[in-house]
């Protein structure tokens, strides 16, 4: 007999994906006319936003089924077919996949040697003075471990819905020179901005050193500081913090958030949550809050979805 859990946690995560899915479409421009449907794009909003902690639900019901098969084991040494199934399927491992952002700041994780992760980041905020939510723009990277704690990796910027799109191709690495048993670990990196659609400049470089610590109970604070050259987020140079706090919840679930200091295009304090929607996919859900402007609707919704290949 199928236990229950998985039934319920089967359906939540198809009901999510549809949710998204769907609330994906209602909220594109380029596929719907806002002005022809603007309930749909209400309802891909809600569809977006409901997704997520239905996704949570069906995470915790995989929760209940585990509890289940470690007592289970505990009174007897053979294993249901179906609890092992939904082990090997559903339950994230007790590591954790390395991140390469939190939200925005970069994490001090770096990937092994022969790994790749990739993500798409999407801001959804309205657009055209209009009340109506939108994605606004789409960030696909990928990110591949170089060893000696060294990693590599591109992002594509400047993919804008609606609007002329401005895409630039940024180039990163990411160096630890330091991980140490006590929890402290220190990595350096840089990020160069090569514009190749509607060029306004020929390049410019986001480079950046900071520390993390990881506490006993899995909290992790970050702090350091960072240099953008001219164009690469505002007109002028910029220099400044960027900080992180990241705390578990659970096995799935944590609270995060970041915050880049100063006025410019990468100026937000972003706090939200990360949970586990699989063994190497990893969701993103946060509020961006601009550091200006805040009034004048400087604030989006930023939605991440990442996968580790094995």
């Amino acid at each position: 007999m199928v236990a229950w859990e998985l039934i319920a946690a089967g359906a939540c995560f198809a009901v999510a994906v549809i949710a998204i899915a769907l609330g994906f479409v209602f909220t594109t421009h380029s596929l719907l006319d806002d002005h022809v449907h603007p309930i749909l794009h209400t309802l891909g909003l809600v569809l977006l936003i409901v997704g997520i902690p239905i996704m949570m639900v069906g995470a915790h019901f995989m929760d209940l089924q585990e509890k289940k098969l470690d007592e289970s084991r505990k009174g007897s040494k053979s294993v249901h077919v179906i609890g092992l199934v939904s082990v090997i399927l559903f339950i994230p491992s007790a590591s954790v996949n390395a991140q390469q952002t939190i939200f925005n700041v970069p994490s001090t994780d770096v990937l092994d040697r022969g790994k790749v992760y990739a993500e798409l980041d999407a801001s959804l905020k309205p657009t055209n003075g209009s009340n109506v939510a939108k994605f606004s723009s789409f960030v696909p990277r990928v990110v591949v471990g170089a060893g000696r704690n060294i990693e590599f990796g591109l992002n594509v910027t400047g993919n804008i819905q609606p609007g002329a799109d401005s895409t630039t191709l940024v180039p990163t690495i990411k160096w630890r020179p330091y991980q140490g048993e006590n929890g402290w670990i220190i990595v350096l990196g840089n990020n160069l901005f090569v514009p190749v659609g509607n060029r306004a400049y020929n390049a410019a470089n986001y480079f950046y050193a900071e520390t993390s610590k990881t506490f006993k109970n899995g909290t992790r604070i970050t702090f350091g500081g960072y240099d953008f050259t001219k164009n690469a987020v505002a007109s002028a140079n910029r220099a400044g913090g960027q900080f992180g706090f990241e705390q578990p919840l659970n096995r799935k679930i944590t609270f995060a958030a970041d915050w880049f200091t100063g006025k410019h295009a990468n100026g937000y304090f972003t706090p939200g949550i990360i949970f586990k929607a699989g063994l190497n996919v990893t969701g993103y859900a946060g509020y961006s809050i601009g550091n200006q402007n805040v009034s004048g609707g400087n604030h989006f919704f930023l939605l991440e979805l990442g996968y580790n290949f094995e």
